[in-house]
């Protein structure tokens, strides 16, 4: 089986991800419940998982599956995606395949909690410029001119003959510049389409309702409606966490396959910690690493073309 690696950004997300790895083994040998989510025993990882030294990190291994709790947002999903290639490259025993797993929030109408979503695209949603107004243009002293040189077409040095077209009122305030658009590289990662097609397959043993579409990468959780109907608008995502756009970005550099799956803690916009439902999310994750298991046709990265 094709050697995977599984990033996740903090140990609870990766507790649950190895919990599901376990299966039921785990499960019914484990001692009083301490972890989250009643998840794991004090020593479970301890008794049943091999660790892995990837440089200064230290993964969880289970046969071909290691996983790795990164830490959050872009840059420590990055380096530790980076590191733990590199080091098995160099140690001969390469990842075939890279997963971005771990918990998000569900934008409304696509996803709720305690789904899983599975990623086509990778997008880091605010990683470029702003542009545009959102202030009014300072205001120029009027200039005297005498009404023949109006007629004539002349006007005071420095100022500009005006144009046709819409007014200034109209013109378009906070637009957003992508990478794309400032030619500084991709704001977008794409997963093989077949790869995507096959984890939605194997997730739907699972009995969760499986979505697939774009997931976006912030570097900031939204908090507020208006937030979120911005990225609707502009992106159409099904859901939002911090680390899926740079794991991807850190294995295209390895040129290792690499999918994003996450399970749904809450919605997307005004930011109400006490509606969230991490406890329903990490159930999902573990769940979710067990069909992977039990399904490894899930973890072969490349497919025939079709």
């Amino acid at each position: 089986m094709t050697r995977t690696l599984i990033v996740t950004a903090v140990n609870a997300e990766a507790d649950a991800v190895c919990a599901g790895l376990m299966g039921s083994w785990s499960r019914s040998r484990a001692r009083t419940p301490s972890g989250p989510g009643g998840l794991v025993s004090p020593d479970w990882d301890r008794q049943l998982l091999t660790t892995s030294t990837l440089g200064p990190y230290v993964g969880r291994r289970r046969g071909p599956v290691t996983v790795l709790a990164a830490g959050p947002a872009g840059a420590a999903a990055a380096a530790g995606t980076a590191v733990a290639l590199s080091v098995a490259s160099a140690a001969g025993e390469p990842f075939g395949l890279v997963i971005a797993m771990g918990v998000a929030g569900g934008f409304r109408g696509w996803a709720e909690i305690g789904d899983l979503v599975i990623a086509d695209q990778m997008v880091a949603a605010d990683l470029g410029a702003e542009s545009g107004l959102d202030e009014p243009a300072e205001v120029i002293p009027p200039v005297r001119i005498s009404e023949m040189d109006r007629n004539l077409g002349f006007h005071p040095a420095g100022a500009p003959a005006a144009q046709p077209g819409p007014p200034a009122s109209s013109a378009p305030t906070g637009a957003f510049l992508t990478m794309d658009d400032l030619g500084l590289g991709s704001s977008t990662v794409r997963p093989d389409p077949g790869l995507v097609r096959r984890m939605t397959s194997v997730l739907g043993v699972t009995g969760r309702r499986i979505v697939s579409g774009t997931v976006i990468t912030v570097s900031t959780v939204t908090g507020t409606e208006r937030r979120a109907a911005t990225f609707t608008a502009r992106l159409d995502p099904i859901a939002e966490a911090m680390e899926g756009h740079a794991v991807g970005v850190a294995a295209g550099a390895f040129g290792v396959p690499v999918i994003e799956i996450r399970a749904i803690s809450n919605l997307v916009g005004r930011r109400d910690r006490a509606s969230w439902n991490m406890q329903a999310a990490l159930g999902s994750l573990r769940t979710a690493a067990a069909a992977l298991v039990a399904h490894p046709e899930g973890l072969v990265p490349v497919v025939d073309a079709e």
